[in-house]
């Protein structure tokens, strides 16, 4: 590994200066233990397990929605769009040539069909929703096509009497629950997104597939792997949406990891091997990954452990009653838990989209009925593992593509599948969706001496960076090289092939001041780089023995903040293959040029005065806290490579800023300072965001940039286009090359685009491959414009959209969002996951986080 990545931020001091937003963000994301405020608490399902335990903040934003998994939904409706008066796409691009592409879409159609949708309550409540569907069901065994999600009913057939009343059985306890069921809208099916997805994971479960989370998965075709207790269960995850194109199914294939231990095993493990480290390696092994309960196939992601609270502990049911955790998963589902002196896992709740925060609200879970999912880290460290994983999981374009239609063949030759859509007069297409997509050209790379070079068709240049110089190398003429006294050798040979590649790069390279330790103990290294630190260094290179944290972290924040200066880090097993040497030395030389300020390639961007941003937000998974980081990365020149970068900590699991305005005020002065103007334009690239937060972006972020410029003198109103780019989607896109027997089906090469039919019928968007997958399927990232007051046409914003994935200098190829927004990640882990506090201001000017 060379170094550690992109690694500083610096923190705005003053608060941004806006009118108060209802809401309180995306939830509470991080593990901080839980307060002693809280009254009442239960286990999933048991809604009076909520109670405030916090007021929320009143000067952030409504909150968004993400799916469990992570995945942002690409539901992208016309209410939205209606809501906040997000721009619509003003004409369709036409440049590039022209390509046949494959997706993952399959065309829907449909009659129109009432739907009547009634809400469901239960007298004395039910907490599973299992047994509430169970108590329903044979109440409604005369009407031909119904569907329950737990509180909403819908029906193509009317039901009697309004509002209207069932009665059903409870079997376990004998108890007579009365339903009350009411009516409350009428619409066709056509409106009715949530149903339409609802039918279509009913038709997976005829195909005998078992739903884990949100998604259903065939537990028939799992893989074992019983040396790390692990079980691959492969699946599909589909989505229903109105696009630009009609009504489309989007299928892809998905993968369950489960782990066949429970984190009760995990914790009785814990303690055989590390009795008096219990609490805080179970915090690290547990905290902040996803589990699920066997009971009802839903996953958790855990924010923090109780210890203080047991099966025994008691909390508030519906009908105010104190009732045990060990009486509750008796009654409910028939569970008898065994150890009753095991702590609570804590899972805090997200709010609705839409709906604000306004108390924190929270599950409690048993770690005996919880099963681990994913990885562990010994797992991801086990190379055979990750392979045998990756053989089943990595799909190619082939093999994803057949397992779609293997997919619809199943729907189309199951009678329980065909009976369930025609019983809503629903019809799937016998083939997934092709489409004319464009292809741009090829970039050109310019370096320096006024050379340049082709990207190719595979978008790699990395030939192109050994044999060219830099745009705007910088000499290191004094600098620090520290090391312990065994790694002396490894040092000078660093030396030496720094200097011979160094005259490639015409770039020089003096020779440093060496500083051989005695240990490897961490004060160590701090006191010899504090006592040999001044104004001259321009460089502190540290070769480390070992990856450790506490080490990494308190060099960084050494280099990064008490004494500011540019901070190499190299493991010693980086060096210690001789026949890898001079390319390792080749991307090490690379990045301390531009930690140094240098300039290492562009593209060319003809958009005259202009300024492009990247925002991006880093949420610390480890922090008991669990603050967010800002990242905010600016260019400064007409080249686009010079960059102003900062970082602010936000609260809790914030997804948005309100230091926005601050960080773009002080760009904007750093622009005036570099140019003696301020820019005419500026592009700004928001990465992170799902679609139930546009209008957030829309609403809250726009308004602190627009606050920015009304701050500055002479009436300053630059054109401004903010675009949101999403990578953690579900579109693939392929395209098959030759005819008949002899076609294949391959990856859509770099430079693909796609702008409609798949997306938004109402937003401004569209899909855009940069990178070359050579094994696998690759990913879109999918742009959408939620602000433009630009005359850019939608061919510039998606050329420029893919030159900025060239211009990322930490890797000689493309990458798969714009360079700003990976900068703005990098110096927003850099500040959330190693400083924890703002890097001096006079690192501002370089990317010292690489």
């Amino acid at each position: 590994m060379i170094g550690r990545g992109g690694l500083a931020a610096t923190l705005l001091e003053r608060e941004a200066k806006l009118p108060p937003l209802s809401g309180f963000g995306r939830g509470a994301l991080g593990r901080g233990a839980m307060s002693r405020s809280v009254t009442m608490q239960g286990p999933p399902g048991s809604s009076s397990c909520y109670e405030s335990i916090r007021q929320p903040h009143n000067n952030m934003p409504p909150s968004g929605r993400q799916t469990n998994t992570g995945v942002q939904e690409s539901r992208l409706d016309k209410k939205v769009a209606d809501d906040v008066d997000l721009p619509s796409r003003p004409e369709y691009a036409n440049s590039g040539a022209p390509i046949q592409v494959i997706t993952n879409f399959i065309k829907v159609q449909f009659t129109d069909t009432d739907i009547y949708q009634y809400h469901v309550t239960y007298d004395p409540p039910v907490d599973s929703k299992f047994l509430r569907h169970k108590l329903l069901e044979p109440n409604l065994a005369d009407y031909r096509a119904w569907r329950f999600d737990g509180a909403i009913l819908y029906s193509s057939q009317q039901l009697p009497a309004q509002p209207g009343y069932f009665k059903a059985l409870k079997e376990n306890s004998g108890e007579m629950i009365t339903l009350k069921y009411v009516l409350t809208k009428r619409v066709t099916i056509d409106k009715c997104i949530p149903l339409l997805n609802m039918i279509f994971r009913t038709v997976l479960s005829k195909l005998r597939y078992t739903r884990l989370g949100r998604n259903l998965y065939d537990p028939n075709r799992s893989v074992q792997i019983p040396k790390h207790k692990l079980e691959l269960w492969p699946g599909y995850v589909t989505s229903v949406s109105q696009l630009d194109g009609g009504f489309m199914l989007q299928t892809n294939v998905s993968h369950k990891m489960l782990r066949t231990d429970t984190v009760m095993d995990m914790l009785l493990d814990i303690h055989r091997t590390e009795p008096n480290n219990l609490q805080s390696r179970a915090v690290k092994e547990i905290v902040g990954h996803v589990v699920m309960t066997r009971y009802n196939n839903q996953t958790y992601r855990v924010d923090d452990i109780v210890w203080d609270e047991t099966p025994r502990s008691t909390f508030q049911d519906r009908r105010g009653n104190k009732i045990s955790y060990m009486d509750y998963y008796r009654d409910q589902y028939s569970i008898v838990i065994k150890d009753c002196s095991q702590p609570l896992l804590l899972h805090r709740l997200k709010p609705k989209r839409g709906q604000p925060q306004l108390e924190e609200r929270m599950i409690y879970l048993i770690p005996e009925l919880c099963a681990m999912t994913g990885l562990s880290q010994s797992t991801m460290d086990d190379f055979m593992v990750r392979k045998d994983i990756v053989a089943h999981t990595r799909l190619d374009p082939r093999d994803r593509i057949r397992a779609i239609k293997g997919f619809i063949c199943n729907v189309k030759e199951s009678p329980d599948a065909t009976a369930e859509l025609k019983r809503w007069n629903l019809h799937i297409d016998e083939e997934t969706l092709h489409v004319k997509g464009r292809k741009l050209e090829t970039e050109q790379i310019l370096f320096g001496d006024h050379m340049a070079s082709q990207a190719g068709e595979r978008a790699d240049f990395s030939q192109a960076t050994t044999v060219n110089p830099p745009i705007s190398p910088v000499h290191l003429e004094n600098w620090l090289l520290v090391c312990t006294e065994r790694d002396r050798n490894k040092a000078r040979d660093l030396v030496t092939v720094m200097k011979e590649g160094a005259r490639k790069l015409k770039m020089k390279v003096a020779a440093p001041v060496l500083l051989p330790l005695r240990d490897d103990r961490t004060e160590t290294f701090v006191r010899t780089i504090t006592s040999n630190q001044s104004d001259e260094v321009q460089l502190v290179v540290t070769i480390v023995p070992t990856d450790r944290d506490d080490r990494y972290n308190a060099i960084k924040q050494l280099c990064y903040i008490d004494s500011p200066v540019a901070s190499q880090v190299i493991k010693t097993k980086t060096l210690s293959q001789p026949q890898k040497m001079r390319s390792v030395v080749q991307k090490i030389l690379l990045q301390i040029n531009a930690k140094l300020g240098g300039e290492l390639w562009a593209c060319n961007i003809p958009l005259g005065n202009a300024m492009i941003v990247g925002i991006d937000t880093y949420h610390d998974p480890t922090s008991r806290a669990g603050f967010s980081y800002t990242g905010f990365v600016a260019t400064m020149n007409r080249e686009n490579t010079q960059y102003f970068s900062t970082s602010t900590k936000e609260d809790r699991g914030q997804e948005f800023s309100s230091s926005l305005q601050i960080m773009m005020t002080t760009a904007l002065k750093h622009y005036m300072e570099k140019n003696n103007k301020l820019p005419d334009r500026i592009i700004v690239y928001r990465d992170g965001v799902s679609e139930g937060q546009f209008p957030v972006v829309k609403q809250y972020e726009v308004n602190q940039f627009e606050a920015a410029f009304s701050h500055l003198e002479g009436n300053y109103t630059p054109e401004l286009v903010v675009v949101v780019v999403q990578k953690r989607i579900r579109t693939r896109m392929f395209y098959s090359e030759g005819e008949g027997n002899r076609s294949r089906v391959m990856n859509v090469p770099p430079g693909t685009v796609l702008d409609h039919t798949v997306t938004s019928d109402s937003l401004y968007d569209f899909y855009l491959v940069s990178q070359h997958v050579s094994k696998g399927t690759v990913t879109p990232s999918h742009y959408i414009v939620v602000h433009n007051t630009t005359t850019l046409k939608a061919d510039h914003i998606q050329k420029l959209s893919y030159k900025l994935t060239h211009m990322y200098w930490n890797w000689p190829g493309t990458v798969r969002v714009p360079s700003v927004c990976l900068y703005a990640h990098k110096i927003a882990y850099m500040h959330g996951q190693h400083l924890h506090r703002p890097a001096s201001a006079a690192l501002q000017d370089r990317l010292f986080y690489l």
